[in-house]
């Protein structure tokens, strides 16, 4: 979403080169979609308000056009310069003193590694690269796991300024290569060509990628470009009085039954971004006059609303984010922070926006138009734009994320292993808890990737493997090579985060352990396909654990040991519900216990640890333990029912095979506390710290029987 003009509001369908005037129902239309988009952040609801930000993408693309076809009707050309310099007046200023606030706020309110990676995202907003800037560290927008990067929603306003970047060029060549302006049934199908090609590739890239589809400019153009083709055929399509409130009201019933009925889950942007799309367009072709039937667009309420609604945009984000680290989720909050982004909006704009907006600017002399337009300056912002944009994936590795510095390495943070009745009374500690301990480890200052076990990385010395990958797997080893006996570690990344525990629990000179993992990916016989992994993913996850079996069969371990994350449940290919997800995900480890028997000597089962609070979401300056305490999701004791169905049935047939429930080593009374003693537990809801993992290893072994570890 972007200001796309606030006072380009004042337009009307008529042939390129007529002045503009005002139009309220645009204006309300923007008090509409911002009003879609803040209620689903702020308050969860509609859950598919954030087909508001397609809303100002289909107004912005209308606005736009008609501004310059205005221009080019009028001197047959455009004047970057004076067009960049207009959407920099109402673009930047805003946009920067939010940006700016945004970022000093972080450092009070987050610990060093949010607040350090916020800056970086604030970095990429300002040079509106955003969109890919969250394609490139894997953002996925409508599935938000882990903390919330507080200037997230500038994605939006980085495709609009992308587009912006191109759009008044490629309009002008088409205007000179294919003379549009006298031929307007050539421009209609000149914007049409391009919706389709944004269609398809929106529909490709759902399909195959979909976390990056939300993201990318190009399966964006289209809604943008809707907006265009609305310029150009309203004033040429004749529609009586008395069918344009109907026209109108039916748009807006559109789109806001679009914000009922799609969800997070829907496919987007393709196919449901046209439901939206058509909605605004239809409002915007409807142009009707006032009536008790566009009321609901033209009150007094929507106009002001309309008018703030790129800074309460811009604003709204950055105040829930940090609102609901420091003060809660309950509804009075929520409507405090609705209310804190209306002041804040309506003061950036009376006392930012407007000013700013009031600087007259130099105009461009007719000499500098006859210079085709001084097509240098478009030219060079796009390609700055594409040179940033592609920087987010190959450049510097800090571009995307940053190292906590000053962070020690995860194993030389290592506490006193406690027993499991040591671990329980630890617990109720951490979970009485009012302040942090003054010496925890990691600190929140320190959390980052390297505060995870050696196994979770994805190049050597780890073992943690891209499914898919072509390469040899990658292997951990710990021990000496010679030694007479061998445990193999094996599943997802939950299982890798287990390596310090297994590594501990068959430490010693006749013991070598190793380790072999595929993220996403676990090592029971389910077909899983996780919403952040693209097609085909299910059958490379089957070619990984066949991959697996096979190094199993070839090292025979005296110790097998397995684990995966609880996360599946709602993952499984096969779409079973209820209790069926439980029988099949039953029936997999079953499976896997019987191909692996034969090739092993003993298999340990270890159950995920609990789901936790993501510490770099709740941790805060101003927080306290409570606000990490997490309760025991109904997903880990089902989960763990049925893999302990699972080792009873295989035990029943003879199998050398051992459960270990992990939850009371880091839960009490159905609650699960952000640390331990000392010891930080994880490094987000799923992974251990290394030192935590370590922490556990002699409660786990106590569970392990003797003749198996022995």
């Amino acid at each position: 979403m972007t200001s796309a003009d606030q006072a380009a509001s004042r337009t009307t369908p008529r042939p390129p080169g007529r002045p503009l005037r005002f139009r309220g129902d645009i204006q309300g239309l923007r008090a509409v979609a911002v009003a879609l988009v803040v209620g689903d952040h702020v308050f969860g609801w509609p859950h598919g308000g954030f087909i508001g930000v397609d809303v100002f993408f289909v107004i912005s693309g209308y606005l736009i056009t008609l501004l310059l076809l205005r221009e080019l009707g009028s001197t047959g050309t455009v004047s970057f310069r004076d067009f960049y310099v207009r959407r920099a007046k109402r673009i930047l200023p805003a946009a920067m003193v939010v940006l700016v606030a945004t970022v000093a706020v972080g450092y009070v309110l987050f610990f060093l590694p949010r607040a350090n990676q916020t800056a970086l995202d604030a970095l990429a907003a300002a040079l509106f690269v955003e969109n890919w800037h969250l394609v490139a560290v894997g953002t996925d927008y409508l599935q938000a796991q882990g903390p919330v990067s507080p200037v997230q929603h500038y994605w939006s306003l980085s495709i609009e300024e992308q587009f912006y970047a191109l759009w008044p060029l490629l309009l002008l060549f088409g205007f000179q290569l294919f003379d549009l302006g006298r031929r307007p049934r050539r421009l209609v199908w000149f914007i049409s060509v391009g919706i389709a090609v944004s269609l398809a590739w929106a529909a490709y890239r759902t399909s195959t990628a979909p976390t990056a589809a939300y993201f990318d400019t190009l399966a964006r153009a289209s809604e943008l470009l809707a907006g265009a083709l609305v310029a150009v055929v309203a004033g040429r399509v004749a529609i009586a009085d008395r069918f344009r409130a109907g026209l109108s009201l039916g748009g807006l019933v559109v789109i806001l039954v679009s914000a009922v009925v799609i969800s997070p889950s829907s496919p987007f942007p393709f196919p449901w971004v046209l439901a939206p799309v058509i909605g605004a367009a239809l409002v915007l072709l409807a142009d009707p006059p006032p009536s008790t039937a566009t009321a609901l667009l033209t009150n007094p309420v929507a106009q002001r609303l309309g008018q703030w609604s790129y800074s309460i945009y811009l604003w709204h984000f950055p105040v829930v984010v940090f609102g609901v680290v420091a003060l809660g989720s309950s509804l009075p909050v929520q409507l405090a922070l609705a209310v804190l982004t209306v002041l804040l909006s309506a003061a950036t704009y009376r006392w930012i926006e407007q000013p700013v907006l009031a600087i007259r600017s130099v105009p461009t002399s007719p000499w500098e138009r006859r210079r085709r337009g001084g097509i240098l300056l478009p030219v060079t912002l796009a390609g700055v734009l594409l040179v940033v944009g592609i920087a987010q994936f190959w450049g510097p590795a800090w571009l995307r994320g940053v190292e906590t510095s000053g962070a020690d390495p995860a194993i030389s943070a290592t506490q006193e292993r406690l027993a499991a009745d040591e671990l329980a009374e630890q617990v109720e500690d951490a979970l009485a808890a009012d302040s942090w301990p003054a010496d925890l480890t990691p600190s929140f200052d320190e959390l980052g990737p390297e505060q995870q076990a050696v196994a979770m990385g994805m190049a050597a010395p780890g073992c943690r493997n891209i499914v898919g990958a072509s390469d040899e797997p990658l292997v951990c080893q710990e021990g000496p090579e010679g030694a007479t006996k061998t445990a193999l570690l094996v599943g997802d990344s939950v299982a890798m985060s287990w390596a310090p525990t297994v590594n501990a629990t068959f430490e010693g000179d006749d013991w070598q352990v190793l380790a072999l993992g595929y993220a996403n990916c676990p090592f029971i016989d389910v077909a899983v396909a996780p919403e952040i992994e693209a097609p085909g993913f299910p059958e490379e996850c089957a070619a990984a654990r066949e991959r697996t079996l096979q190094f199993i069969q070839e090292t025979s371990p005296e110790v097998l040991v397995v684990s995966a994350g609880q996360g599946y449940l709602g993952d499984l290919v096969s779409g079973s519900e209820g209790e069926a997800v439980l029988d099949e995900w039953q029936r997999g480890l079953e499976s896997t216990l019987e191909a692996v028997e034969p090739f092993v000597g003993s298999v340990v089962v270890l159950s995920n640890p609990p789901l936790g609070a993501d510490p770099r979401a709740c941790g805060g300056r101003l927080g306290s333990p409570e606000d990490c305490v997490r309760p025991m999701t109904r997903g880990y004791v089902d989960k763990s029912e049925a893999e302990r169905a699972a080792v009873e049935e295989l035990q029943g047939a003879g199998a050398d095979v051992t459960y270990v429930d992990t939850r009371d080593l880091f839960c009490a009374d159905d609650r699960c506390p952000a640390f331990v003693g000392s010891v930080l537990l994880r490094t987000d809801e799923t992974h251990l710290t290394a030192v935590a993992a370590d922490l556990v290893a002699d409660a786990v072994r106590e569970r392990i029987p003797a003749r198996v570890r022995s």
